[in-house]
């Protein structure tokens, strides 16, 4: 019987196998039938090419898939669980290829029933190898991540110790140098006894002395006690010249006299009680300590420092002025580098103005405002500005 004297059904069944086999054969990845004796019934171009075979048909003379496992064994693993089961689903094997290299394959396959009665096993094969070698590596990362994170928590736990001891001894060391403070007050007074000039020269120098520690011991050490017990309270509502200024200056007092330095009140300096700024007392004291030390060690002996303010719209336009020398253009862009360091004498080198003036940029910008300097035809002016709104204080870089 030639094709023109199929039925119409027969000829549908004829086209849908064609389309199958087209199917079948172009799939990139391998698909296979095997009967329940182990023998290749069906493959693909991609099977071939999979166990490196020249093509399907040298495939499919092959007595036994058996040869295709790394355990012939798994085979008969595979084949009884696909009929308990009916099917197996990315099912991971040790295959071996015709060169005996091995590899890791995936099936997935039915259970099918022909007509005549017989059993067959129909699915496709994947090399996962590559896949497989990912998942691991990925598993391993997942497994580090873990331990990472144990140890940062380790180190944590560690951190916040630390940071209770440093309270601790912020404690002890400050109570310590207010106690020395208040005596050599009343020594000073006289309290115990009159004493020569000499005497009350070297106490009056000494009171300065622990004052400037005790500044040192609220800057380096208070800081710790912030940080452990409230990162995120922002900052504080605080009377410029009553808690920041005042104190700095107290603090450096014998320096300045030491070196003959002036306080020129005449240039707009910050009267207390009238400006209330958002800041983080510490660190702006920080501020202001660094400024006025620049000027004492830029100005030289017998120079003058002025400082002052102006209220604008949105933020306090600030300033810290020194007599003597400005510095010379072809080094201002050094300033407020990190490395970059000027001398006294207005040259590149040590000692003098260096990582002071950059760290006090940061804070000043994480405070909402910038650092910037303004020579002077008889000195040097250090201008920066502070926000108004408390929303530009951005606590959490501290």
């Amino acid at each position: 019987m030639n094709s023109s004297e199929h039925s119409p059904f027969e000829k549908a069944f004829f086209a849908q196998g064609i389309r199958y086999k087209s199917f079948f054969d172009a799939s990139l990845d391998m698909r296979f039938v095997v009967n329940r004796k182990g023998i290749l019934l069906e493959t693909n171009r991609a099977g071939a090419e999979v166990f490196g075979f020249q093509s399907k048909e040298e495939m499919l003379g092959l007595p036994s898939i058996a040869c295709l496992f790394q355990d012939p064994r798994d085979m008969e693993l595979l084949r009884q669980k696909i009929e308990a089961d009916g099917f197996v689903k990315n099912y991971e094997v040790i295959m071996k290829r015709k060169d005996n290299t091995t590899f890791v394959g995936m099936i997935t396959a039915n259970l099918w029933f022909e007509e005549s009665g017989s059993v067959s096993y129909e699915g496709l094969l994947l090399d996962v190898t590559n896949w497989r070698r990912c998942r691991q590596a990925l598993d391993e990362c997942q497994m580090e991540n873990i331990g990472l994170a144990q140890s940062e928590e380790r180190i944590r736990h560690l951190n916040e110790k630390i940071l209770q001891m440093l309270m601790l001894m912020s404690h002890d060391v400050r109570g310590s140098l207010v106690a020395m403070a208040a005596t050599l007050k009343l020594l000073i007074r006289g309290r115990y006894g009159s004493m020569d000039e000499s005497v009350y020269n070297t106490l009056s120098d000494l009171l300065s002395r622990v004052a400037q520690l005790l500044g040192t011991a609220e800057e380096f050490m208070g800081k710790a006690q912030s940080m452990a017990s409230s990162m995120d309270d922002g900052p504080q509502m605080l009377d410029l010249r009553t808690d920041i200024i005042d104190p700095v200056l107290y603090e450096l007092e014998s320096e300045f006299e030491k070196n003959g330095i002036m306080i020129d009140s005449g240039m707009g300096a910050i009267p207390a009680g009238q400006i209330a700024v958002h800041a983080d007392r510490i660190w702006l004291k920080s501020v202001f300590r660094n400024l006025f030390r620049n000027a004492v060690n830029h100005g030289g002996p017998g120079s003058r420092i002025a400082f002052g303010f102006e209220d604008l719209s949105s933020h306090y336009r600030l300033h810290v002025y020194n007599s003597g020398r400005s510095i010379p253009e072809e080094l201002r862009d050094r300033l407020f580098s990190k490395l970059g360091r000027i001398s006294k004498g207005g040259s590149p080198g040590r000692p003098g103005l260096g990582i002071g003036l950059y760290l006090i940029r940061e804070i000043i910008r994480k405070h909402g405002g910038e650092i910037w300097y303004e020579p002077c035809p008889d000195g040097s002016d250090f201008v920066f500005t502070l926000a108004k709104d408390s929303a530009h204080f951005q606590a959490d870089e501290f």
